[in-house]
């Protein structure tokens, strides 16, 4: 406490010193030729206005040119402040490539999905919820909480209404021909049901994240190659969906069968023509579809959200019975301490819940997703300015 006093001098300091390396490294890139003083720098298109205006202003010379292919230029990622925090969670594991797509949307809801499934419990919504509106205006002092209170929100409103479809209260069910016992439609107990829902989720999300590359491709094969994955993915959920009907098998052998002829013929940019070129280009698709355990891998991964929301509900529930027991026997304190178990036993298992549901929910984007739908990583744009410390 009493070292505190030096914060604010402190900052001042470290400001500074941040400032002259910034200075340094933007001093590497200016020629001093005679009289004539040259710098080159990245500047967001959006902002040459405002650069060119300026050098008229000071009776400068400006030339602008877009990125060539020879060129890396930093990434700058835009989002709206809604979804702001989509960029925030995707930063937190690699800045995506300058040439690549900005992934933060798609990250912002599947984020926040992961994480009511994980959590699994209106009960537990509910609580974080109040303790977000008693926090909500003081995260509100710096742009990053701004955004993380806004991701919250969400993630926090997901989980209530999945926690209601789970109906899960605090590890209780509601009471029967309630009207929240009317919106109960999930059985966490039923593991095939919940194990098939983790798969259809994972499975979209990988979709989705093929779906993304098909469309940004720019030649043949960098479309075939994801839309084959696209039909072995259908192709694995019609037979596992549809085991034991005809439908489901047909539909299933045929997309599998077209999907693995796609990546087999059309995922090589090798130009056919001769016939050395063409035991090539099956050689590339060979080595492509070795991709395929990978792919498998990947989509069992979500099983995950299951497991997770599932060990959650039964520890609530676990601690619910305990605490009952204590109650219903002759221990002194008996209701004392049956208070002290539900309070204590959901306190940890509503921790457990948040680690989990920030550690798997990042993971099945950053690994799973990313993988799938990510070429290259790239660096952030970082501004040249003076930096300013708050009083």
């Amino acid at each position: 406490m009493a070292l505190s006093r030096w914060i604010f001098l402190l900052s001042r300091h470290l400001v500074r010193a941040d400032e002259q390396v910034a200075l340094g490294q933007a001093g590497q890139k200016t020629a001093d030729l005679g009289h004539v003083f040259q710098v080159q720098g990245w500047i967001p298109r959006q902002d040459l206005p405002r650069l060119t205006c300026f050098a008229e202003g000071m009776g400068l010379a400006t030339w602008a040119e877009s990125p060539t292919s020879d060129d890396s230029p930093p990434t700058l990622m835009t989002n709206p402040d809604v979804l702001a925090g989509g960029e925030d969670l995707v930063t937190f594991y690699e800045t995506p490539g300058y040439r690549d797509w900005d992934p933060s949307v798609v990250v912002f809801f599947s984020f926040a999905i992961f994480f009511a499934m994980i959590l699994a419990d209106a009960g537990y919504a509910l609580v974080l919820g109040v303790l977000l509106a008693v926090f909500w205006k003081g995260m509100g002092s710096r742009p990053s909480s701004r955004r993380f209170r806004v991701l919250a929100a969400v993630g926090l409103l997901f989980s209530l209404l999945y926690g209601m479809l789970a109906g899960s209260y605090f590890g209780a069910a509601p009471p029967p021909d309630s009207l929240l016992a009317h919106l109960h439609v999930l059985n966490l107990d039923d593991f095939d049901t919940m194990m098939k829902v983790s798969l259809v989720v994972g499975a979209l999300h990988l979709i989705l994240a093929n779906g993304i590359v098909a469309v940004r491709g720019a030649s043949i094969a960098e479309r075939a190659k994801p839309i084959g994955w696209i039909a072995i993915i259908l192709a694995g959920l019609s037979l596992y969906l549809g085991a034991g009907t005809p439908v489901g098998r047909d539909l299933g052998l045929g997309l599998g069968s077209g999907g693995l002829l796609t990546i087999l013929l059309l995922s090589s940019e090798r130009p056919l023509d001769s016939f050395g070129s063409l035991l090539l280009r099956l050689f590339d698709g060979l080595s492509s579809l070795a991709e395929l355990s990978k792919l498998f891998g990947d989509v069992m991964s979500y099983l995950r959200l299951f497991a997770l929301g599932l060990a959650s509900a039964s520890l609530a529930l676990t601690f619910n019975q305990l605490a009952a027991e204590v109650y219903r026997s002759d221990v002194p304190l008996g209701v004392v301490i049956a208070l002290l178990i539900l309070l204590l036993g959901h306190g940890i298992n509503l921790l457990l819940a948040i680690i989990s549901g920030f550690v798997h929910g990042l993971r099945l984007n950053f690994i799973e997703f990313f993988n799938w739908s990510l070429d290259e990583e790239g660096y952030p744009f970082a501004p040249f300015s003076k930096k300013e410390t708050a009083l």
